[in-house]
């Protein structure tokens, strides 16, 4: 009876030691996407009591399993263009802003979201001013705006403006970017402060 435990316990210990089953990839945990790619979602942003409202109107998917999110600025009831985004597990990428494409696309986050991940950006706003700069994670916390509680990416932007090679001044922004969302706060040292005020998915 005892030889027969002895050799229970030596057969569940070695069951114990062999090495695990490869977990299979559609049961992996997905990098969440940090922006909203339905069509229809709605954000009103607050900033100095002034709202602003935006509306993905339309999205259409990549051959990298991501989505194009054209957001438009909705004032009046007249639908003007905003920016239109790269959304994927790899990040969000601003492909174009105010309808016009500005140079490579510029990365507003690149994921995974790891913490210290540093990366340059440079943005050509139409040959005259040239913005160059470093993002940074520097970390992930709950957020309280106007439209609630929400965990979030934080995300450090440092950018130099130049006027052809004369530089000009540099400026510093915090982001904060939600899972499914996108942005839902922005600051600056200089006291500019963008909150959401509401959030509402679209269907498409």
């Amino acid at each position: 009876m005892i030889r027969s435990l002895a050799a229970l316990l030596v057969v569940t210990a070695l069951i114990g030691l062999a090495p695990a089953a490869p977990v299979p990839a559609h049961l992996m945990p997905k990098e969440p996407l940090y922006y909203a790619t339905q069509k229809g979602t709605r954000w009103v942003y607050v900033n100095q009591n002034v709202e602003s409202v935006y509306e993905a109107t339309d999205v259409k998917p990549t051959k990298q399993g991501g989505s194009i999110v054209t957001i438009e600025l909705v004032h009046d009831g007249k639908k003007t263009p905003n920016q239109k985004l790269d959304v994927s597990p790899r990040g969000i990428f601003r492909i174009e802003v105010n309808g016009n494409a500005r140079g490579q696309p510029m990365c507003l986050l690149r994921c995974p979201a790891e913490l210290d991940k540093e990366w340059p950006f440079h943005l050509n706003n139409g040959g005259v001013f040239v913005h160059r700069g470093t993002m940074k994670v520097t970390g992930t916390e709950d957020v309280t705006v106007p439209a609630g509680k929400f965990p979030a990416v934080r995300v450090a932007e440092r950018m130099a403006a130049y006027m052809g090679e004369q530089w000009i001044g540099t400026e510093d922004y915090t982001s904060w970017y939600a899972p499914d969302v996108g942005l839902v706060k922005q600051t600056s040292p200089g006291g500019f402060k963008k909150e959401l005020k509401s959030f509402k998915p679209g269907n498409g």
